[in-house]
């Protein structure tokens, strides 16, 4: 069955991941991984009032491409 109506079926990749990182810090944390952007933006709104950390700041990074995939496009 793999395969089969891929084009109809829901895509379930969670390709929005809200990271986050010390202001101090160059490095990002994976903190959660979301299959739409709303769910993303929520959760970093939350977490943003929640104030676990001082001195933390959110980000959403999106994949834009998956590089097992070919690229048609080029």
């Amino acid at each position: 069955m793999f395969g089969l109506n891929k084009d109809k079926q829901e895509d379930k990749t969670r390709r929005y991941m809200v990271m986050g990182k010390f202001t101090h810090s160059d490095n990002f944390l994976l903190e959660k991984q979301f299959i739409n952007r709303h769910s993303a933006d929520a959760y970093a709104e939350l977490m943003t009032k929640n104030k676990e950390h001082e001195n933390y700041e959110y980000f959403l990074f999106e994949q834009s491409k998956a590089y097992s995939e070919e690229d048609t496009n080029e």
